[in-house]
């Protein structure tokens, strides 16, 4: 497998391409040989997110379009530059945000920032590169979740709301889709650095993200990146409706308890040898 091209002559279309997670993927995807368009609402930021991957691998075949994906007519011709007159085999639904505040608070256009972006934009993906994708044979549709569809980020309920209701689209789609050889499935991020999660994020959570995820460092867009090209090759072929949470074990917290003092009272010697002193 090693040094194989999984996607040599696929084209693919990544929401959210400019910045972060839907950067990383852009670029993993074009190093496996697909023609890549990114798009986004800021022209500015896309272009200079192409030239940076071509500065890293002057391989790499990127294509910028302008797209709001809350403008669903924005979303469609995405597509279809993204097909290239064709057929579009990858669409990654990467584009996202969040939104702050209390449910107490919280009003309805607060509510329509995450719901507009996460989940009608992904909606919107889904729609259109089905469309494209049912008239050619079929495709790999990636939807991009989050662990906090499942793991409660408090303040936060209007984004986790948006990620849960991504869950359930991804799964629907797939039981609707398969029948045209559509495959859906969907990745659930734990804490990535990316600069706008960095920049935003206190270092009390932080700290506690690391403590939190089990193999003992925070995620990046590579981590991310892979899972994207594990459902967007052959290698997922017989995989559809699945979300896969790519957190370092980070939803497996919080226990539901914690039985140390017992294991060392059965197992002393073993526990202090293997695990150290109890703390």
């Amino acid at each position: 497998m090693a040094g194989e091209k999984l996607l040599q002559d696929k084209t693919a279309l990544v929401t959210g391409g400019g910045t972060g997670i839907g950067k990383g993927c852009a670029a993993v995807l074009a190093d496996a040989g697909a023609r890549v368009t990114i798009c986004g609402p800021d022209t500015a930021v896309l272009e200079a997110a192409a030239e940076a991957l071509r500065n890293e691998n002057p391989e790499r075949q990127l294509v910028t379009v302008h797209c709001d994906v809350t403008e669903e007519a924005l979303v469609a011709e995405a597509v279809k530059i993204a097909a290239n007159g064709g057929a579009l085999d990858i669409a990654l639904a990467n584009a996202g945000t969040g939104f702050p505040g209390s449910l107490l608070h919280l009003e309805k256009e607060h509510w329509m920032v995450p719901i507009g972006i996460n989940l009608l934009g992904t909606a919107f993906t889904l729609k259109h590169a089905a469309l494209n994708m049912k008239a050619h044979g079929g495709g790999s549709i990636i939807t991009m979740s989050s662990v906090a569809s499942e793991r409660q980020t408090k303040y936060m309920a209007a984004y986790g709301v948006s990620k849960a209701a991504i869950d359930e689209l991804t799964r629907s789609a797939a039981a609707e889709l398969g029948e045209f050889g559509i495959r859906v499935n969907g990745i659930r991020p734990g804490f990535i650095q990316t600069d706008a999660v960095m920049g935003s994020t206190g270092q009390d959570n932080i700290d506690k993200a690391r403590r939190e995820t089990v193999l003992g460092r925070l995620g990046t867009e590579a981590d991310v990146a892979r899972a994207a090209l594990y459902f967007a090759s052959s290698q997922s072929e017989w995989v559809t409706g699945q979300m896969l949470a790519v957190c370092g074990g980070f939803t497996l917290y919080p226990e539901s308890m914690n039985c140390e003092a017992m294991a060392r009272m059965l197992f002393p010697e073993q526990m202090t040898r293997d695990f150290g002193p109890a703390q």
